[in-house]
């Protein structure tokens, strides 16, 4: 018999937003401007999705050697976000997320961890008009998402394995089990690891499944 849950934590891009093309497109666009290396970059992400940008901007510098380049480094950082920021805002959203959220809001404590980095996931969730439903946004950097399920489990005063947290791939699959929290799959495309977790395609799914464990 499965725990109550007694808190909620989202992925963002493919459980809130149907983003993951968008991010996608941005390590193309990135990559792009470093031919040589462009085709080796792109499989590098694609088999690791869940990987945050500042891991795979680091596997670029190293792989042209210029892994003290802070210029580079910054330059990278610039590139992606000038290209993936305006497209997430005017991205659909994943059906039933507004209703989900509305639904949770004031029935349990819901936050937010993504791998984006904190300060623009910020600006992202205020221009979007969904800030209001996160107690805490978690961005990486500073955050990883197994640290971030310990934070919300000492803000909480719970359990970490009263904890829920909904994603759409294996790497907030492994999040959970590193974190001890449960776990729910949102389909957006991605592979999960075995054994298969519970999924649903998309959050009118989820509540259903979420209304059955507060």
């Amino acid at each position: 018999m499965r725990n109550r849950v007694k808190a909620i934590v989202f992925d963002f891009d493919g459980v809130i937003v149907e983003s993951n093309d968008i991010k996608t497109d941005a390590f193309e666009h990135t990559f792009s401007e470093f031919p040589e290396h462009a085709d080796a970059m792109m499989a590098f992400h694609k088999a690791n999705i869940p990987t945050s940008r500042s891991e795979k901007f680091a596997h670029l510098m190293k792989a042209m050697e210029r892994q003290a380049d802070n210029e580079l480094r910054h330059h990278l950082h610039r590139r992606f976000s000038a290209f993936v920021v305006e497209r997430i805002v005017a991205a659909p959203l994943v059906p039933g997320a507004i209703e989900l959220l509305e639904f949770l809001n004031g029935r349990i404590p819901v936050d937010l961890a993504s791998v984006t980095p904190e300060e623009e996931l910020h600006s992202i969730l205020a221009e979007m008009n969904l800030t209001r439903f996160f107690g805490v946004a978690y961005g990486c950097p500073p955050w990883n998402k197994a640290e971030a399920l310990k934070d919300v489990a000492a803000k909480r005063a719970i359990a970490v394995y009263e904890i829920l947290l909904v994603g759409d791939s294996s790497g907030d699959q492994k999040a959970a089990s590193f974190a001890g929290t449960q776990f729910l799959g949102r389909n957006s495309g991605l592979p999960f690891e075995l054994p298969q977790p519970r999924v649903c395609k998309d959050l009118f799914g989820a509540r259903a499944l979420i209304e059955q464990m507060l």
